[in-house]
């Protein structure tokens, strides 16, 4: 078949990517990088500048590489048909993006001062099992349903510039803060997500019910549905867009308490975060109902010989979208940490912690446990074991060496990727270089 029938909504499926759900690094008490997790936490340093590092987090629901290929006669083939069977009723696909420019820390007194600069780029996509259905297998398996596939979906970038501060209240407890300023230089996501469609089993007339509404600041180029593209590249930054109109603010608050061995830590990242996109800004809505009573086209859409590009020239007139120009604003997922190590002896340190976000409308919990060696005076390296994701194989390990004032620092929340890649739904590396004075 020709499954074309929803390619007259074709933004749906264009971003199939969108998590930040870090854990192990938190549990890293040692490491600038924790800093990041909880604006209360500092190495026991007195001047540190961060050199640029990697983030990034990919976790694909339901799928696998070996779901989408499979091996028939010594050949790797794209069985579509084959993954579909494995998705449940509503899937997510989550991607973080994270490059550490450059920060700086330094101690006056009791205070500590930070200011850093990253860039950063979020994927999310939530979509229902009908909506590959539809596009690959076609609208014949649903005669007589009304069928919802509307997509949930944001893809965005931005730049984050952090200024830090912490000091102790007590001599146990230290609380932090810190104020990000966001500049948002891309976005493509739906704030109004139905979109039903109805296929007649007797006259095969197809009704679509729908209250659907992207937004992008200028990634997607629209000249009716025949000329839909989307110019969005995760790899395409520049200098210059650093600064622009973009514009939102966000804060971390933390606290971090110690009693002797025993290290605990609350904080929660991201609150009140939102970017108002205004600079290129576009939308494009489809409200209404729609419907085809001609039996031509919607039957010849069931069928192998019709062509793309033919039915969309014929539903064109009947599907069209309304453009607007308006400022719209999205939230960043506001993310919370409760976490407590413990120092067993010179040698071992045991920790666990909670995780929570919420983005979306949605809930994503997150716990793991964790223990490290000082291997040697300069070499310590861990394991951590986590739940996240709806997920239970995700074993992590990490490593940090010391020489002189270098601090190298590698860590992954998903060994079993590396070692078995096909059969993994996620992917996750954080690597960083510090020096500490």
């Amino acid at each position: 078949m020709k499954k074309i029938i929803l390619s007259l909504i074709t933004f749906t499926t264009f971003s199939n990517l969108f998590a930040q759900q870090e854990l192990g690094t938190h549990l890293l008490r040692d490491v600038w990088q924790v800093n990041r997790t909880n604006p209360a936490i500092f190495p026991d340093r007195k001047f540190i500048i961060g050199l640029p590092g990697l983030y990034n987090n990919l976790n694909i629901e339901n799928l696998t590489y070996n779901d989408l290929f499979v091996k028939e006669n010594g050949e790797t083939l794209l069985d579509i048909d084959n993954a579909i069977l494995k998705l449940e009723a509503n899937n997510e696909i989550r991607e973080n993006l994270e490059v550490e420019t450059v920060s700086l820390a330094f101690k006056l007194g009791n205070l500590w001062l930070s200011a850093g600069h990253s860039i950063k780029f979020n994927a999310f996509i939530d979509y229902p099992k009908t909506l590959p259905q539809l596009v690959w297998q076609g609208n014949a398996q649903f005669l007589g349903q009304n069928v919802d596939f509307g997509t949930n979906l944001q893809l965005f970038g931005y730049n984050e510039f952090a200024f830090g501060a912490a000091f102790p209240i007590t001599e146990n407890i230290t609380i932090g803060g810190k104020f990000k300023w966001l500049s948002g230089f891309g976005d493509v996501s739906t704030d109004r997500t139905k979109l039903n469609l109805l296929t007649d089993d007797v006259a095969y007339a197809l009704t679509l019910d729908a209250d659907f509404r992207v937004n992008s600041t200028g990634n997607i180029r629209y000249d009716g549905l025949r000329d839909i593209t989307v110019d969005y590249d995760l790899n395409d930054f520049n200098g210059a867009q650093l600064f622009n109109q973009n514009t939102g603010v966000a804060f971390d608050l933390g606290v971090h308490a110690k009693f002797g061995k025993l290290d605990l830590a609350a904080s929660v990242l991201d609150l009140g975060g939102t970017i108002n996109w205004k600079e290129d800004a576009q939308n494009f809505s489809l409200i209404g109902t729609f419907a085809y009573q001609g039996l031509d086209i919607a039957r010849d859409v069931l069928e192998d010989s019709t062509t793309v590009e033919s039915a969309i020239d014929s539903l064109f007139a009947l599907y069209d979208f309304t453009e607007t120009s308006n400022s719209y604003s999205t939230s960043l997922p506001v993310r919370y940490y409760l976490s407590a190590t413990y120092q067993l002896n010179d040698t071992w340190r045991f920790g666990g912690m909670i995780y929570g976000e919420n983005y979306r409308g949605e809930s994503f919990p997150g716990v793991a446990v964790s223990g490290n060696m000082q291997l040697l005076s300069w070499l310590n390296l861990g394991a951590s074991y986590a739940f996240r994701s709806e997920t239970f194989d995700n074993l992590g390990l990490n490593a940090t060496a010391k020489l002189g004032p270098v601090q190298v620092f590698g860590m992954t929340d998903n060994i079993i990727t590396a070692l078995n890649p096909k059969n993994s739904n996620s992917a996750n590396l954080r690597l960083g270089l510090n020096l500490l004075f």
